[in-house]
C-alpha cells in the first residue's frame, strides 16, 4: 500500500509540471524523452527473462501499449486540456480495466454502462471552462485511448508475472520501457521536428528528468509491483487516487483556483464527484468478481 500511495502523490504534481514546463511541446518527443529515460533508470539491472526473447517480446508488447500509446496520448491532452482536467479524467482507467475483465468472462453487465454514462456527465460539467469544446471533447476522446491503453497494460503485466512468478520485476521491468521508446521513436520518425529539442529551456529539461526518471521510472516500477500486494478492493481505490490529488494540487499550487468563480468551484466539485463516484461502481461492480486464484486470471476488475 505504500507504494500505491507514494505513487500517486507523484503523479499528483506531475500533471502540474506537464502543463506548466511540458505543455506545447511535441508530444511524441516528449513520450520518447520520458520513456528513454525510464529505461536508464533501470538499465543496470535489466536482465534477459528465462522465456527467452520470446518473454522479451511478450515484455516489450506490453510496454508499446502501456507506456508508449497512452503516453503519446495523455502528453498530447496536455496541449488543449487543463491540468486538473487532464488528472480528472484519468479517473475513468477503472471502468476500462472492468470493461476488459468483463470480456474475458462473457459478460456485459449494464452497470458498466450506467458508469460509464455518469462519468461522462461528469466530464460535459469540468468542461465548462473549456475555450474550445470541439478541441475539448476531441481531446477527452483522445484520454479514453490513453486510459484504456494504460489498463490493458496493467491486465497483461499481471497475467504475464502469474504465469513467470520466478522473475523478478526490477529485472524484466526495463523491457517494458524499450517497448514503449520504440513506439515513440518510430512514430517520432514519421514526423516529429527533432530541431525542437535545441528550443527546450533548462527548465524544460530539467521537468522532462523528474518526469522521465521520477514519475515514469520509479513511478510505474513501483505501482506495478505495489499492485502485486494489496487486495483487490484496496487497489481499486488507490486506481482513485492520484485523481483528486492531482485535481487538489493543481488548484493550490498551480494557480488554477485564479481563473474560477464560486459557481465554477460547484460545477468542478459536480463533476468530479461523477466521475470518481462512475469509477468506483465500475470497479466495484460484483460480476466482475473472480475468487480463483488460478494463474492467468485476472483477481477482480479493479485489482489491475
Amino acid at each position: 500500500m505504500t507504494r500505491l500511495i507514494i505513487v500517486s502523490w507523484l503523479w499528483a504534481f506531475s500533471f502540474g509540471i506537464n502543463k506548466q514546463w511540458i505543455a506545447g511541446a511535441d508530444p511524441v518527443l516528449v513520450t520518447l524523452i520520458r520513456l528513454g529515460l525510464a529505461l536508464l533508470a533501470l538499465l543496470p539491472w535489466l536482465r534477459l527473462p528465462r522465456a527467452g526473447r520470446r518473454g522479451a517480446a511478450e515484455l516489450m508488447g506490453i510496454g508499446a501499449v502501456q507506456f508508449g500509446l497512452m503516453y503519446v496520448a495523455l502528453n498530447y491532452c496536455f496541449v488543449v486540456l487543463q491540468a486538473y482536467q487532464v488528472a480528472l479524467f484519468t479517473v475513468m482507467t477503472p471502468l476500462y480495466v472492468a470493461a476488459i475483465h468483463a470480456r474475458r468472462a462473457g459478460r456485459a453487465p449494464a452497470g458498466l454502462f450506467a458508469a460509464a454514462g455518469i462519468a461522462l456527465l461528469g466530464a460535459a460539467l469540468v468542461e465548462r471552462w473549456a475555450v474550445d469544446r470541439r478541441a475539448f471533447w476531441q481531446a477527452f476522446a483522445v484520454m479514453q485511448v490513453s486510459n484504456a491503453a494504460f489498463a490493458w497494460g496493467q491486465v497483461a503485466y499481471r497475467d504475464w508475472r502469474r504465469r513467470n512468478t520466478e522473475e523478478r520485476d526490477l529485472n524484466i521491468f526495463g523491457w517494458l520501457y524499450l517497448g514503449g521508446a520504440l513506439v515513440a521513436l518510430a512514430w517520432a520518425g514519421l514526423g516529429s521536428d527533432w530541431g525542437e529539442l535545441l528550443s527546450y529551456t533548462p527548465q524544460r529539461w530539467a521537468a522532462l528528468l523528474y518526469l522521465g526518471l521520477v514519475a515514469s521510472g520509479a513511478g510505474f516500477f513501483l505501482w506495478n509491483t505495489g499492485a502485486t500486494r494489496v487486495s483487490p478492493g484496496a487497489l481499486a481505490a488507490m486506481n482513485n487516487l492520484k485523481s483528486p490529488l492531482a485535481v487538489l494540487v493543481s488548484v493550490i499550487f498551480w494557480g488554477a483556483y485564479a481563473a474560477m468563480r464560486p459557481l465554477d468551484w460547484v460545477f468542478l466539485s459536480a463533476g468530479a464527484a461523477c466521475i470518481i463516484g462512475a469509477a468506483a461502481w465500475g470497479a466495484a461492480e460484483k460480476e466482475f468478481t473472480v475468487t480463483s486464484s488460478t494463474p492467468g486470471r485476472s483477481g477482480t476488475a479493479a485489482n489491475q
